[in-house]
């Protein structure tokens, strides 16, 4: 049986900073996903370690064969990004042994997340399952500044959340965030509307 996003009782709105981002939207929209796409004002790739379980899973399903479209992680952010994450997502080389290599040695790719998530979006990135792209204002001094992400299963429905929080540890685990969460199957409008 394929993993469903509707079989989740979803939370009409998720109020944090006390873990329930992962617990509630994070691990049970990436373990169902094939795809997920983010529009975030800031992005961190500590979010990987902070959300691993969630970002685990999806990886764990990327290396079984069970996600196969690239990419399947499309993010789109302002152009405030750390010079490690720039690094690690402009990085060149072949980082597939090490992956395996962290795998082995950390016994799953949510425990490599929290060791090693530098390493892991490079290796996202350079084999085509992260796409991101870097929203600049053409007019205006501000910046990118919307908030909502979209999970994605194989049966093509989606749970949409939007917000104020950002894909970054701090928005995950430390800020107080306030989202609110509805599936396309109960709200297609809104589905459409984040597209």
């Amino acid at each position: 049986m394929k993993p469903s996003l509707k079989e989740t009782i979803w939370p009409r709105f998720i109020e944090a900073p006390d873990g329930k981002l992962v617990a509630r939207l994070y691990e049970p929209g990436l373990r169902c996903a094939v795809r997920y796409d983010r529009c975030c004002a800031y992005f961190s790739s500590s979010v990987l370690s902070a959300a691993a379980s969630g970002f685990g899973a999806f990886i764990e399903r990327v290396l079984s064969g069970a996600i196969t479209e690239k990419p399947a992680l499309r993010l789109l952010v302002n152009e405030e990004l750390s010079a490690p994450d720039v690094e690690a997502l402009l990085a060149k080389g072949e980082e597939r042994p090490l992956i395996s290599t962290m795998i082995t040695h950390f016994g799953s790719p949510a425990n490599a997340l929290q060791k090693s998530r530098l390493q892991m979006l490079a290796w996202l990135t350079r084999e085509g399952w992260l796409e991101m792209r870097v929203g600049v204002m053409r007019k205006g001094g501000g910046i990118l500044h919307a908030k909502f992400g979209l999970f994605t299963d194989e049966l093509g429905d989606a749970v949409v959340f939007a917000g104020s929080g950002n894909e970054s540890a701090s928005a995950v685990h430390g800020n107080y965030e306030q989202l609110e969460v509805s599936g396309n199957w109960t709200d297609p409008a809104r589905q459409e509307n984040f597209r």
